[in-house]
């Protein structure tokens, strides 16, 4: 499997990308929203739990020229965080709800996170439990807004197919990159932070070595 990465300002290497040359956009872009919640972590001790603080990559949410070029390098897309780009997205019959609860009790948190989908198909739910110490893997953190590998492999398996390439213009720490290697499609990641563009690198690259050596 073919994976190209980028650092950068993802307008600028989108530009560069031919209209449809991607299977699909796979992404969870910034809000724009930035990190302020102070709320304690589901099974953590008051004294264990930690603000999280303001990062640069959440200062702007991207604007439309970006979803733009997203639509146009792409025949499919999948948005999370789709509720807070309503004005630059057409209408859907299609939408992925992330259940982060699952069969835990009714705790203060947020249950479900939910991302805009292209595809002429049924909505569809996935159950990944992701809460504090309670999680459905043990993968390590590397970026805030980190969503689950098991998610990812588990979308893209449903959405995409074997070969197809993939593109992330938002590629934080890799995830969707690490599960397009492990699932056998291609792909095409972009991040502006060096920071977790270097994240990404590694693990992607312990993905491919990972997957050479069970061959």
């Amino acid at each position: 499997m073919n994976v190209q990465l980028y650092l950068g300002d993802c307008l600028e290497v989108m530009q560069e990308l031919a209209d449809g040359s991607v299977d699909a956009v796979v992404t969870d872009p910034p809000y724009g929203v930035k990190i302020t919640s102070n709320s304690k972590a589901f099974g953590v001790s008051p004294q264990h739990s930690r603000k999280a603080t303001e990062e640069s990559w959440d200062d702007k949410a991207p604007d439309k020229l970006y979803f733009d070029h997203m639509f146009r390098v792409s025949h499919n897309q999948i948005i999370f965080g789709g509720n807070y780009f309503l004005d630059y997205l057409p209408s859907s019959r299609c939408y992925i709800v992330w259940d982060k609860r699952g069969d835990l009790p009714d705790v203060p948190f947020s249950p479900v996170e939910w991302a805009w989908a292209s595809y002429n198909k049924m909505p569809k739910r996935y159950i990944v439990r992701n809460h504090g110490f309670i999680r459905d893997s043990r993968e390590k953190r590397e970026h805030p807004t980190q969503k689950p590998l098991l998610l990812f492999r588990k979308i893209i398996e449903d959405f995409t197919n074997l070969g197809d390439t993939i593109l992330d213009p938002f590629m934080g720490s890799g995830t969707t990159g690490v599960a397009c290697v492990q699932t056998g499609r291609n792909f095409i990641g972009i991040e502006i932070e060096p920071k977790y563009y270097e994240i990404a690198e590694k693990r992607i690259k312990e993905a491919q070595l990972q997957t050479r050596m069970e061959i």
